[in-house]
């Protein structure tokens, strides 16, 4: 393995409970489920999905007339420039853009030319030399209940995403107001944490609003039923 030295762009995929990171070494990479530079096994997806072009210092994502779309920040787009830590969804599959991978605490693994990936790296055409990477530092995610049934409780995380609600959640909580999957934390990046309502009943409130998915930093408060979260969060060992 090896560090990432040189001023790449790049996209963690987060996939399988796992997150990769797949650098942007040419001025076109192609998404897609057959005929692309990153192959997405996933039926959502078609034969060639997306692109990401480079342009000079920017960069661009565009959507190849694909059947279900293809979402930048939630909201489905054509072709749009690339900012720093924007997240791309492709069919089942989210990816979240780093402008820089000297940001990127992980390491990278190459893999020559036609050689078969590893199981925890992403599909590629023969012939192409594109780095992928093992799981990069994982972020400890610490939710405080800071009002509420279950007040002055603090759950650790490790893992890209957790789920909140009365039952079979990664945190259960004791409050009948809240749906059994009521809203979800999804780490993409160490600046890019997102809360997303998994369409509960009474619904997820952030700074005072009902939200359906919205980027929370560090120390923010939200709401669910009777209970405010304070959410904190710093990067662990990988």
């Amino acid at each position: 393995m090896a560090k990432l030295h040189h001023a790449h762009a790049g996209l963690l995929l987060i996939r399988n409970k796992r997150q990769i990171m797949i650098p942007l070494i040419k001025d076109l990479t192609t998404i897609g489920r057959k005929l692309a530079d990153i192959i997405l096994d996933d039926p959502k997806v078609s034969s060639t999905h997306t692109e990401i072009r480079r342009d000079k210092a920017k960069y661009f994502v565009s959507d190849l007339k694909s059947t279900n779309g293809t979402f930048l920040n939630r909201k489905q787009i054509e072709r749009e420039e690339l900012v720093d830590q924007d997240v791309i969804e492709v069919g089942s599959s989210t990816l979240c853009f780093f402008a820089d991978l000297r940001e990127f605490h992980g390491n990278a693994e190459e893999t020559t030319a036609g050689a078969r990936p590893r199981e925890d790296s992403v599909s590629q055409k023969p012939g192409d030399s594109l780095t992928t990477s093992k799981t990069m530092a994982q972020l400890v995610v610490t939710l405080e209940i800071v009002r509420g049934p279950n007040e002055g409780k603090k759950f650790k995380f490790k893992k890209p995403h957790i789920t909140i609600g009365r039952n079979e959640a990664d945190l259960v909580l004791m409050d009948l107001d809240i749906s059994r999957h009521h809203c979800l934390i999804e780490v993409l990046g160490p600046q890019s944490v997102y809360l997303r309502d998994l369409g509960s009943t009474n619904g997820t409130q952030y700074l005072g609003n009902r939200i359906q998915s919205e980027k929370v930093p560090s120390g923010s408060e939200f709401s669910l039923g009777n209970s405010t979260l304070r959410i904190t969060y710093e990067v662990g060992a990988a």
